[in-house]
């Protein structure tokens, strides 16, 4: 049986701009190590708009 036939469209959605970011995630976007983006995310929390904002001034 090949995967993925039960899931729906809701599953394969990106996640949405105010849910928290997973630290995969965090870091695969940014490009950085997973243990990296493990830090900046316990210092600064999970919200995207505050750990957006960290990584815009950060590259800045």
């Amino acid at each position: 049986m090949a995967d993925g036939k039960s899931k729906s469209k809701q599953d394969r959605k990106p996640a949405s701009g105010e849910e928290p970011y997973d630290v995969a995630a965090f870091a695969k976007k940014y490009g950085i190590p997973p243990s990296e983006a493990a830090t900046i995310i316990k210092r600064y929390g999970p919200s995207r708009k505050k750990l957006d904002a960290h990584m815009a001034s950060r590259n800045a």
